[in-house]
């Protein structure tokens, strides 16, 4: 795994000293090698190795073929040792030199068939034509800024913002874009004139301009069609292990952070019996001891005994128990994580609570930590918006057989079922904002869940845009299930993965989703939605399908999962500091400006009392005032003002 950076100039005049002089840089990530640099009349290319897989240790980038064509590669394949025996390479090539020869061949009209997880750039000096490429469904990203006689491109924000010549301006709508759960164009970033290269894209730059072109992307009309339930889970089953297998490539032994949770624990049995013997060690966060935990819907204190099952049931896993009694240095001092990827982290406050797991990896030495981040969107989803598409859809018969028992499932009535789930979601996507706002209040949800001034979301054209895609900021407003989920695995997700590409640079070692696995994620949105209701019962497709792995106990487990339970105390412990960030936004114009400070302040001097107190305004204290705070932050570094 590495980091990669470049610069072209089209036209010779164009070259600027600074900015080739500045390609060779130290990058700012986490354990890289000193970045190796190759150069012609054009193009300055530079690549920083972090050796993660047995084969890294060979990888001597940047790689120039036989054609004179120069590889730039970040990741890597899901089957090396077959694509380098097709194309007569000896065995352990390193990646990069298999993805060139694979390109030679075949050519990018069929990069949907180079199947990894990795972001690429090949500079050709023949046609002075570079291209960036992004695997389907990988876990990273190019950046990249043009001019009409220049393209700059790198996999980190801090590494592109190391050339003088890319512009470091924020986007006040992108930037406030970032409070909602919209998201428009996935190529746009919180700053003017940079984009990136989402997953599944293939762009090419040239003196002729910037083009790009999807080569992959999630189809919600694809249908697979099975003749039993049983064998859906037999196909779910295989494509779980093929997923698993993929991401625990690595040279040493990945670690895993699980939860006790469905996803995770399906992670964690898969990935023990492909080890087995060997021992795969996991990380599951829970309250100190003694902790005041207030009470809410959802469980956290059955995550140890799950583990604990687990682990009797596999006797390779290692489990970890990871706490903290104080915020994370990623809370209280953000500067090092802005400079590491160059970027805000909105939910500030959840990373702190994932900052003890992830610091024990780190400890132990694991360059990759696995999860089950997206499993609610495929193999584990609960199915109950597949109850809207039946009724869409006219297949009222399967509507009828599956109604009654998903309202005994959750101890619903029956109206209610059909209310939220069927009514409601058919509604026009206009009628249901209003019929939201009418019931929570009068205002404009753009800023009643976000510290944003009103009139800066009017003038920044926030609520012109929310009103222009259909949704009210906080919800994708769709009958469609399958459309969702294919919004939320490719265009939601791309904030994910720039969150994860700071993570990798912050912290040393990247972070694998086998959920997100790409043939996986295929099945799932394309099989009937009654498969993850049959009989009424929520997410019965991953129930049946991991019933050969996991404790009967946690197969049966209808509760949900709590992340951070103890958040009060750790944000409680963080008041003086929001407070006195508070007082220095109020100096810093854009922040002055986007940011409700006074509400802000309202927050600080109407603190709860204690725990229980506080869980009716967890949203406003755990999510919106540390994400305005750490925006606040970011606002002050990005424009200079962090002394």
């Amino acid at each position: 795994m590495s980091d990669f950076r470049g610069y072209l100039a089209f036209a010779p005049e164009e070259l600027t000293q600074a900015d080739r002089a500045r390609a060779g840089a130290e990058f700012l990530s986490t354990v890289l090698a000193k970045p190796r640099v190759w150069r012609d009349e054009i193009a300055v290319l530079a690549h920083a190795q972090r050796a993660v897989t047995t084969e890294d240790r060979a990888e001597r980038q940047p790689v120039q073929d036989s054609a004179g064509r120069v590889i730039l590669f970040d990741g890597y394949l899901f089957e090396p040792s077959a694509m380098a025996a097709e194309l007569g390479l000896p065995p352990h090539t390193p990646d990069s030199q298999i993805a060139a020869a694979w390109l030679d061949r075949h050519g990018f009209a069929s990069l949907h068939r180079l199947k990894g997880d990795y972001c690429a750039a090949l500079w050709d000096p023949r046609e002075r034509r570079v291209h960036l490429i992004v695997a389907p469904m990988a876990m990273r990203i190019v950046y990249w800024h043009a001019r009409p006689k220049g393209f700059w491109f790198a996999t980190t924000l801090s590494a592109l913002h190391q050339f003088p010549g890319v512009p470091k301006a924020l986007d006040p709508l992108q930037l406030a874009l970032q409070f909602t759960a919209s998201v428009g164009d996935p190529g746009d970033t919180v700053f003017k004139d940079v984009r990136l290269v989402p997953p599944g894209t293939h762009l090419t730059a040239d003196a002729r301009g910037v083009r790009e072109r999807p080569f992959w992307r999630l189809d919600p009309r694809r249908r697979v069609t099975l003749p039993t339930p049983q064998a859906y889970a037999e196909a779910a089953r295989s494509l779980l292990d093929q997923a698993v297998q993929r991401k625990l490539r690595s040279a040493r032994t990945p670690g895993l952070l699980l939860s006790g949770g469905l996803d995770s624990s399906a992670v964690a049995a898969t990935a023990a019996r492909l080890l087995a013997p060997d021992s795969l060690s996991t990380y599951t966060l829970e309250p100190p001891p003694g902790q005041t935990v207030a009470a809410r819907e959802g469980w956290y204190d059955r995550e140890r005994p799950y583990v604990d099952a687990l682990a009797a049931r596999y006797p390779n896993l290692d489990p970890h128990f990871c706490h903290s009694t104080e915020a994370a240095s990623i809370e209280t001092d953000p500067t090092p994580f802005f400079a590491a990827g160059g970027r805000p982290q909105m939910n500030a406050n959840h990373l702190g609570w994932f900052d003890a797991a992830y610091r024990a990896v780190q400890r132990n030495g694991h360059s990759v930590l696995l999860n089950g981040a997206s499993g609610n969107l495929t193999l584990s989803f609960d199915g109950l918006r597949g109850l809207g598409d039946l009724a869409r859809t006219g297949r009222l018969d399967k509507l009828l057989r599956l109604l009654p028992g998903a309202a005994r499932y959750r101890n619903r009535t029956l109206w209610g079922t059909i209310k939220g789930q069927v009514l409601l979601p058919a509604l026009p996507p206009k009628l249901r904002a209003a019929l939201w706002r009418r019931r929570h209040d009068s205002r404009d949800a753009s800023t009643k869940f976000a510290a944003i001034r009103s009139d800066f979301a009017v003038d920044v054209g926030l609520r012109a845009t929310l009103e222009a895609r259909g949704d009210d900021g906080l919800s994708l407003y769709t009958t469609d299930s399958r459309k969702l989920i294919a919004h939320l695995m490719e265009g939601q997700r791309v904030r994910v993965l720039e969150t994860l590409r700071t993570l990798r640079a912050y912290y040393g070692f990247e972070i694998r989703d086998p959920f997100a696995d790409p043939d996986l994620a295929e099945f799932c949105l394309a099989i009937p939605r009654e498969q993850y209701l049959l009989g009424g019962m929520e997410r019965s497709l991953a129930r049946r399908a991991l019933a050969d792995r996991l404790p009967a106990a946690l197969i049966a487990e209808r509760g949900y999962g709590r992340q951070s339970p103890e958040w009060f105390t750790r944000i409680t412990a963080q008041r003086d500091s929001f407070a006195a960030e508070i007082e220095r936004l109020s100096n810093t114009p854009l922040a002055a400006e986007m940011l409700d400070l006074p509400r802000l302040k309202r927050l600080i001097d109407d603190w709860p009392q204690d725990a229980a107190a506080a869980e009716a305004r967890r949203f406003e204290f755990a999510q919106m005032l540390p994400r305005a705070v750490q925006t606040g932050r970011f606002i002050r570094w990005s424009q200079g003002g962090n002394q």
